[in-house]
């Protein structure tokens, strides 16, 4: 499965998780806009591709688990998945299984070995698909500046509840699967699904 244009088996550039404190129905979300001109030129959200080595209950209520993840290098982070946290196509995770997980870089982390972050967007390999989380401005540019979308008849726009989204998607923290892209800088896709990201991160 290929993340973030060409996403190595380690942390990589993958804006995700908006911080939203409102929704306005399934039309749009209030927090999930964001200022026009964000001055950061890179990407807030990164992510980590690996296999899953160890799932485990982190409060006694069993609503908060914490995945093991080992990439490719070997090296071992640990994710904690909250009831907030957002699942592509609501997969179930298992030990064993390929998957990416992005987190906030900008969100405080503990000081600990192995390194323990928040998981916002949890996506198995399995897709067959690219998967890009970033923050797209007006013009539907990604904030890495890598990644620009063209908005078909046949894209799906969804909040992440599954409810359709009818107001633009530009502006918003976005989750993008798309299949191909242009060659182009930026590159150029038509997604096949966007799932904006009104609740994970308010």
């Amino acid at each position: 499965m290929y993340y973030n244009n060409k996403l190595q088996s380690k942390k990589i550039s993958a804006r995700q998780s908006p911080s939203m404190t409102g929704m306005t129905g399934t039309t749009g979300c209030s927090c999930g806009n964001v200022e026009e001109n964000t001055p950061s030129a890179t990407s807030r959200y990164l992510g980590v591709q690996g296999i899953v080595t160890n799932i485990s209950d982190l409060n006694d209520d069993g609503c908060t688990k914490l995945f093991e993840l080992r990439d490719q290098n070997g090296r071992i982070t640990n994710f904690v998945i909250t009831p907030s946290t957002y699942f592509i196509n609501q997969a179930n995770i298992a030990r064993g299984m390929s998957i990416t997980v992005f987190y906030d870089a900008d969100a405080p982390a503990v000081l600990i070995y192995p390194p323990r972050f928040q998981a916002v967007v949890v996506a198995p390999n399995t897709l067959n698909k690219n998967v890009k989380v970033d923050y797209f401005d007006s013009n539907l540019l990604s904030q890495d500046k890598a990644l620009q979308l063209n908005i078909g008849p046949d894209t799906e726009i969804l909040l992440e509840n599954g409810q359709t989204f009818t107001a633009s998607p530009a502006n918003h923290y976005l989750v993008v699967i798309y299949t191909t892209s242009t060659r182009s800088i930026p590159a150029q896709t038509t997604p096949e699904k966007i799932i904006v990201l009104c609740q994970s991160t308010c």
